[in-house]
């Protein structure tokens, strides 16, 4: 029987019930989805479009919808944040795991029976770069490994992402490379290397070519299709022969997207740059016969590869290397990937994986720190524990006044609001406000748009000092934080804050016996050499602290 009718058949009889079994866990990954946005993009909607309502309104209720919409915004994704993201998340992660391990696994044994497919495994990133065709910056990403042999010829393949961000005003996301990697025994013995890629390619997808000189080849089809760089133009042209030209042409017109290739000692690697996910589950709606087909056509291409650049045939002086298939893959220690490819992960596991993340990086042991020259905390002892201080700095100073600043000038915006909008009864109350020279001046005629900006700038500066930690201290009873310019600290009884974490660069103080994603800060940001040893200093306080309960 061949393929396409086989996986017709498949998912006739398993695929279809298999599918509708996750149903459940696409329509709440779909309901969360769509709440989120709710929440947040209907504020947003009322906000972008105001002129429009308040143009219809007048008075109170035309400033009403103008300052509502933008406050409902960040409500909105506090809500959604809090509500949907945790849930959406092990939604997500759950259906994706299982749809892996129930549908796309058995694709794979139809189209690919001679091969091992391990969907949380991928491509080592040096085996990636080691043919040099593609930029090796920015984050790489591997995952639904495929490994085994067609024919005489060993290969694995998989999905890869690399892709890097720019900096500056216009920040941008670059795609260097995803889609299917290929990394193959070849079947001529080499000593150089020759990169295969589209003429027309994007200088930020591609490697250095330094070293390698440019090739023309008698081929006008390929010579249109394809750029050649070579360490050995002999034995580029040994390689692309008249027939392997014809061969790769065909194979570029079978995958149907761009082809990158390179050939290396043993080796040849192949990339098919797809710029898109390849076996993910769709989310919008169910999984169709037509997907599965593609799906199938993705796993297919290990095989037309092989076959198109015909390595099965073993007539030069190479015979089968095997050795990529006897290597083992690098351990992930991401628990993370683990959990989700388990398809059974609760809120609770992905907290216990993020404790654990927390724990693992960021020393969670009694190690004695040394202070560090010129350090910026200041710690004495007190009765019973020890006292950190943290001198006020000028972005503090500049915070408090810009925070302050905003708040005058709203103010005289406020007063002048009756100008550009009846308010009715507010506004002889409104104009109770003090005259506030120059501050009066600069807001007339513009009352809205100032009260606006102010009102959110005023709000984002203050987050910045009132929150700011300026001493902390740790005794039997408590540890107490004094943050922003209040005269009081915040307390934090012991137990159940008996515990110090060290996040990067910031100290915080949290619960013994659970974990939680958000913690109280007991710092400002430091230096990660202050915040290590802070954070030493505040643990063996706490410890000797326990003698004295």
């Amino acid at each position: 029987m061949e393929t396409p009718a086989r996986i017709d058949e498949l998912y006739a009889t398993t695929l279809v019930p298999r599918i509708a079994a996750l149903e459940s866990l696409r329509l709440s990954l779909k309901g969360y989805i769509t709440k989120a946005a709710l929440l947040v993009g209907v504020p947003f909607a009322v906000f972008f479009f105001s002129d429009v309502f308040t143009a219809a309104l007048t008075g109170p209720a035309a400033l009403a919808v103008s300052v509502g919409s933008f406050a409902l915004i960040f409500l909105g994704v506090t809500v959604a944040g809090f509500k949907y993201l945790v849930p959406g998340f092990v939604a997500y992660a759950n259906y994706q795991g299982r749809f892996k391990h129930d549908v796309v696994a058995e694709v794979f044994k139809i189209v690919c029976p001679t091969a091992t497919y391990t969907p949380s495994q991928g491509i080592a990133e040096r085996d990636f770069d080691e043919p040099g065709i593609f930029n090796t910056t920015g984050a790489f990403k591997s995952d639904d490994r495929v490994h085994g042999t067609i024919g005489q010829t060993p290969f694995e393949a998989a999905e890869v992402r690399r892709s890097y961000s720019t900096g500056g005003k216009n920040r941008t996301t670059v795609v260097v490379f995803h889609g299917l990697f290929f990394h193959l025994d070849f079947n001529k013995a080499l000593n150089g290397v020759t990169i295969v890629e589209p003429e027309n390619a994007a200088a930020s997808q591609l490697g250095s070519r330094s070293g390698l000189s440019a090739l023309s080849l008698e081929n006008p089809d390929f010579e249109a299709e394809f750029a050649v760089h070579a360490s050995d133009e002999v034995e580029a042209r040994y390689i692309l022969t008249p027939k392997m030209m014809e061969q790769i042409l065909a194979l570029r017109q079978r995958a149907g997207k761009p082809i990158f290739l390179a050939f290396k000692k043993n080796r040849a690697y192949i990339g098919v740059h797809y710029g898109s996910e390849l076996f993910e589950p769709g989310i919008a709606a169910t999984t169709s016969l037509d997907s599965i087909h593609e799906m199938a056509a993705h796993f297919a291409l290990a095989e037309g590869v092989v076959t198109e650049l015909d390595l099965n045939t073993r007539i030069w002086t190479k015979g089968v290397d095997a050795s990529l298939l006897e290597r083992v893959p690098e351990k992930d220690e991401d628990l993370l990937e683990e959990e989700m490819a388990s398809g059974t992960m609760t809120a609770g596991d992905l907290w216990k994986v993020a404790e654990a993340k927390v724990d693992g990086l960021h020393d969670q042991d009694d190690a004695i720190v040394a202070q560090p020259p010129d350090a910026f905390p200041r710690i004495e002892a007190s009765p019973g524990g020890i006292v950190v201080h943290y001198p006020i700095g000028v972005a503090f100073i500049v915070a408090f006044l810009l925070s302050l600043t905003c708040g005058v000038i709203g103010l005289a915006a406020l007063r002048e609001l009756p100008s550009a909008l009846d308010l009715g009864p507010l506004s002889p109350w409104l104009q109770r406000i003090p005259h506030i020279p120059r501050a009066t001046e600069l807001v007339a005629g513009r009352p809205i748009p100032w009260l606006i900006g102010c009102w959110i700038l005023s709000g984002i500066t203050m987050l910045g000092w009132s929150g700011r930690v300026r001493r902390v201290q740790v005794s039997a009873d408590a540890v107490r934080v004094w943050r922003g310019i209040r005269p009081f600290p915040r307390v934090y009884p012991r137990p159940p804050y008996d515990r110090i974490l060290r996040i990067e660069k910031s100290v915080h103080v949290t619960k013994d016996e659970a974990f939680k994603l958000i913690n109280p800060t007991a710092s400002p940001m430091l230096t990660v050499e202050d915040a290590r040893w802070v954070t030493s200093e505040l643990r063996r306080a706490m410890k000797a602290s326990l003698t004295t309960r």
